[in-house]
């Protein structure tokens, strides 16, 4: 099963992309030339994932901030974030049981 969402990454500025949700993990792709490599396919697996949290507000829309086990924070702002949460905790549920 995979789960496609509009999102935008907060990294020098807003950078628009789509973000999946598949049995692995979470996938942001990003087809802007200037952003940085490391957020044009940025994937991060459910086991790697710390948290998942609503940051602050912009545009009248709470930013989601995923946290690694690593360190790595990575905000984005995610349109039917609610859609979303609700579908990475049961992707995460899977793969911990």
């Amino acid at each position: 099963m995979k789960e496609s969402f509009y999102v935008s990454i907060c990294a020098d500025g807003l950078n628009g992309g789509a973000a999946y949700l598949d049995d692995e993990g979470f996938l942001f792709r990003c087809q802007k030339l200037t952003i940085e490599s490391e957020y044009k396919n940025l994937r991060i697996l459910y086991k790697d994932i710390k948290s998942v949290r609503a940051g602050k507000r912009i545009l009248f829309i709470s930013t989601t901030i995923i946290e690694t086990n690593k360190g790595k924070s990575y905000c984005f702002l995610i349109f039917n974030r609610k859609k979303f949460m609700k579908c990475i905790g049961k992707f995460a549920l899977k793969i911990s049981d």
